[in-house]
């Protein structure tokens, strides 16, 4: 079984600094996600250079599919120590998620990452070993769907201290807090805010310390198909149907003459709604078995200027054409598949009618662009 990984980040600067001491990189590489958490000794810009130093290092090595341990062996090696403290110019959590495998964490004097499984904290079990004089600590976490991974820095844990918890929030107090609050409905960005806005009340609104958050939801992967254009060889049309609709996902149809066609093979009505029609966007269409059936290159151009000029969610939440429905779509998804038609449409040749209407492989593609800007997993198919 696949995971999917969804992420979440917050920051906080400490009170009266322009730059955080902590740096957060994540990103998703083929079927992992990496992650490095820096702090950086002291605050301000000379902490932020440093814990910036750290992850750029750290996330080089491993989006470049270097061993593991070399990317320890070389941070270890890179990162110098204030010989009057003692203490590491910055420390480091880094970490891989892998799709078909399990986690690896990796800790150098970070707090300890915080598993949430059933709602309940799960200790993570550590081996120690000493690299060029530190002390590392790695645990190997084999995840389930429904889990939750945390990455604070130490400015999570100092929270409060002195005045609502005269030590700090600490570890634990942290943990039971993600206990509370890691509903399985919250996305990973909206448990961070959570724990942030919690961290942020506990220092009464001005920091005493650079805060870091990095959250990891182990879900199922979303997925959503989009049938669009006719495909080149109309003798395939239903061979193409068939793939479509046995890929898994939620199934969308853009096009008049597409969901004709769709509808004939499931041997389904096609029943057009014109109560969402709008003066930009033509009418949706309703079959049996199919989640979205809409108009093709109008409502597809206006998807790609509508993401264009950076519409989410919230901005579309209560239109009902279809340009709103796909965003919807879009934007819910993790993966998008366009099945791409290659047939000729008589009516896009009228030269009444605008360019870019006879285009529909470019339009496809600048919504992928948008769409990976976005974050997305985009694949296009032509048939």
């Amino acid at each position: 079984m696949k995971l999917f990984y969804e992420w979440g980040t917050n920051q906080i600067r400490k009170h009266g600094e322009e730059l955080c001491g902590d740096s957060i990189a994540v990103s998703r590489h083929q079927d992992s996600v990496t992650l490095a958490l820096s702090d950086g000794l002291g605050s301000g810009v000379k902490a932020n250079i440093l814990a910036t130093l750290t992850t750029s290092i750290a996330m080089h090595m491993l989006e470049n599919d270097l061993p593991l341990g070399e990317v320890v062996q070389t941070l270890s090696e890179t990162l110098p120590v204030d010989r009057v403290r003692n203490l590491a110019y910055s420390t480091f959590a880094i970490a891989k998620f892998q799709s078909n495998g399990p986690a690896w964490v990796v800790e150098f004097d970070s707090p300890s990452a915080m598993l949430l499984r059933r709602r309940k904290v799960v200790p993570l079990v550590y081996e120690d070993r000493v690299i060029d004089g530190k002390m590392i600590h790695e645990s190997v976490i084999d995840l389930e769907i429904g889990d939750w991974v945390v990455f604070v820095s130490d400015g999570v844990l100092n929270a409060g201290i002195g005045g609502v918890y005269p030590l700090g929030w600490g570890w634990e107090q942290a943990a039971h807090f993600l206990e509370e609050h890691a509903h399985r409905e919250l996305t990973a960005t909206a448990l961070a805010e959570k724990m942030s806005e919690a961290v942020n009340g506990l220092y009464a609104g001005a920091p005493g310390d650079d805060v870091s958050i990095i959250v990891i939801k182990v879900r199922h992967k979303v997925v959503t198909n989009v049938f669009t254009g006719p495909p080149a060889n109309r003798a395939l049309d239903s061979e193409i149907v068939s793939k479509f609709l046995k890929r898994s996902g939620t199934h969308v149809v853009c096009g008049g003459t597409t969901g004709k066609i769709v509808s004939h093979h499931m041997g389904q009505p096609l029943v057009v709604d014109l109560n969402t029609m709008t003066p930009d966007v033509p009418p949706i269409a309703r079959v049996e078995g199919i989640d979205l059936v809409s108009e093709g290159i109008l409502t597809l151009t206006r998807v790609n200027d509508l993401l264009r000029s950076g519409v989410d969610k919230d901005t579309v939440k209560f239109n009902t054409d279809g340009a709103a429905n796909l965003i919807r779509f879009f934007l819910d998804a993790d993966h998008i598949h366009f099945l791409v038609g290659h047939a000729v449409n008589p009516a896009h040749q009228n030269p009444e009618l605008p360019n870019q209407l006879g285009i529909r492989m470019l339009v496809v593609q600048e919504i992928g662009e948008e769409l990976r800007r976005r974050g997305k997993e985009v694949s296009v198919e032509a048939v």
